[in-house]
């Protein structure tokens, strides 16, 4: 793949990062709503056919000229950094303020979104092992389904969703804007809006229990397990499929400020969390009844993201999201003097 190529496919999948990490935001929003509206609730069962998957991908994608050597290591030392300090920051708020249903306060239980650091870190050392494999993408998968028969619970160190979701990464990391076809990229929009449309009245008119979409759980946390389940997750796995296809032909290829701002997701996605469960734990949302006020939610969600991502925020921000780790490097060279 040539330079301009890559250049092309850089700017659409910085494009899609944008528009997922606003999916993130708004599914996360609209949350507390589901059990009070069908449309929230058909919404947020839709987000989530895609959402996760179609992220993993985007990271996995931006992963590809990972290797352990010293860039690696320090990239690796960012996302444990991230983990380890937000880890910390969210269970603590959680405990003084908050106070979320089932939060168990454990560094080797990811608290809420930041289960995506902790299975990133396991997902760039994976690579090392699965692109020296033949077929990675089938091994993968079929260890995908495996983990739901653990014996144990799938939450234990972001267990389950590394698996299940791992398969999505190793896409991303093999990307190149030249795998879709043509014919899909001039696809009319109208049909990827029937094709999601068909995908919402599959959601509505089948009972699925929106965990099978998280994938943290394992079969007999599901209540399903038996021999045959693991086909189950195969289903989920095309219907996530079909659904990342059609929210991908909605992702602008030219660049825009849509491109500039899918370089600073992170600050959207560690940050938004304090916003969001702040409002939920004053009881906001309980005052949320009337058609309009449940559209204002959705702006609410375009405007945390939008404030988020602004040169003021990241400018607040950047020394607890983006410190300078080089103290590592002095402390370690300092052993090694000894």
């Amino acid at each position: 793949m040539d330079r301009e190529d890559n250049a092309t496919s850089n700017t659409f999948m910085l494009n899609a990062k944008f528009l997922l990490i606003l999916f993130v935001v708004i599914a996360n929003c609209i949350e507390p709503l589901i059990q009070q509206s069908a449309a929230f609730h058909s919404l947020y069962l839709g987000i989530y056919t895609f959402h996760i998957p179609m992220f993993v991908m985007v990271t996995g994608y931006f992963s590809k000229n990972f290797r352990l050597d010293v860039p690696g290591i320090k990239s690796l030392q960012m996302i444990f950094y991230h983990y380890l300090i937000f880890q910390s920051l969210y269970s603590l708020l959680d405990s003084l303020a908050f106070h979320a249903p089932g939060v168990r306060y454990s560094f080797f239980i990811p608290y809420s979104l930041l289960w995506f650091l902790f299975s990133h870190f396991c997902w760039r050392l994976l690579l090392l092992l699965f692109t020296k494999m033949q077929h990675p993408l089938v091994v993968s998968v079929i260890l995908g389904v495996l983990v739901g028969y653990a014996p144990f619970t799938g939450t234990l160190l972001s267990f389950s969703r590394t698996l299940v979701f791992f398969p999505f990464f190793l896409a991303g990391y093999y990307f190149h804007l030249d795998m879709i076809p043509k014919q899909f990229v001039r696809m009319n929009k109208w049909l990827s809006v029937i094709g999601l449309l068909g995908v919402l009245f599959f959601l509505n008119s089948t009972p699925l229990d929106p965990k099978w979409l998280y994938s943290s759980f394992t079969y007999k946390e599901l209540g399903a397990f038996h021999w045959y389940t693991g086909a189950y997750r195969l289903g989920v796995y095309a219907l996530e499929i079909i659904a990342s296809f059609y929210f991908l032909s909605f992702v602008p290829r030219k660049q825009s400020i849509l491109t500039e701002w899918g370089k600073y997701t992170v600050y959207v996605f560690l940050l938004h969390a304090f916003i969001t469960k702040t409002a939920i734990s004053m009881g906001l949302f309980s005052y949320i009844h009337t058609f309009t006020q449940l559209t204002l939610v959705l702006l609410f969600a375009v405007a945390i993201t939008w404030l988020l991502l602004q040169d003021w925020v990241r400018r607040f921000s950047r020394p607890l999201i983006e410190p300078d780790l080089s103290f590592w490097e002095r402390w370690i060279s300092r052993k090694h003097s000894i």
